[in-house]
């Protein structure tokens, strides 16, 4: 499951050159409102179901291969559709898990994306532009782009700590406890990329940290 995450897989090729999407849970809930208006009874629901699903996700060169759930019913049997939906929803399954996830398998994620530096460098970059991975402004990114993100936001850091005093920047560039600001662990530089780039900007603004820049 930790590897379909950080693969970010939002597509399972199929064999004869088709491919089958993950869906949005908007996409999900439109497959089923169609399924409802198709289904003449409860015995037909589920098989009306999985024909609106794949009507969605089933794609041939990124295009939709079925207009709609109609589409579906009238051109593959129900063993197609059958093996088809169970494809897909073992795909969404392992590459779309949902927070619910037992702990066990959350801790397991956790541990990936710890030891997963290009990761945690990704989030830092989508956490302080306000970007959700999903936008096509993040998506479009490469890691180079990340990479340049970070160098500037260094150098941005390096030209406030030069407008410091000594004593100032030697408390700037302090590993601070976030509860009551008392120094921990080593000395932060301006060329670390685990930088704490929220609380340098309370400094800057005068906000302080516990017990602020003033000795």
């Amino acid at each position: 499951m930790e590897e379909c995450i950080l693969a970010r897989a939002d597509r399972l090729e199929l064999e004869d050159g088709r491919s089958l999407r993950l869906l949005s849970a908007l996409e999900v809930l439109q497959a089923r409102r169609e399924a409802d208006g198709l289904a003449q009874g409860e015995s037909e629901r589920a098989l009306c179901a999985n024909a609106c699903l794949l009507a969605r996700a089933l794609e041939r060169e990124g295009a939709p291969v079925f207009a709609g759930g109609q589409g579906v019913l009238s051109r593959l049997t129900v063993g197609e559709i059958a093996a088809l939906s169970s494809r897909w929803w073992a795909f969404n399954k392992k590459a779309n898990p949902s927070p619910g996830i037992p702990e066990e398998e959350l801790e397991k994620v956790k541990k990936k994306l710890r030891d997963h530096p290009q990761e945690r460098l990704r989030w830092r970059v989508l956490k302080r532009f306000r970007a959700l991975p999903t936008e096509a402004r993040a998506r479009s990114m490469l890691d180079r782009d990340y990479l340049w993100c970070l160098a500037q936001e260094l150098l941005d850091q390096e030209e406030e700590l030069d407008r410091l005093c000594p004593a100032c920047r030697e408390r700037a560039e302090e590993n601070r406890c976030p509860g009551c600001g008392a120094p921990v662990g080593e000395r932060v530089r301006e060329s670390n990329p685990h930088f704490d780039w929220e609380r340098f900007e309370r400094m800057k603004r005068g906000g302080g940290d516990g017990d602020g820049l003033s000795g």
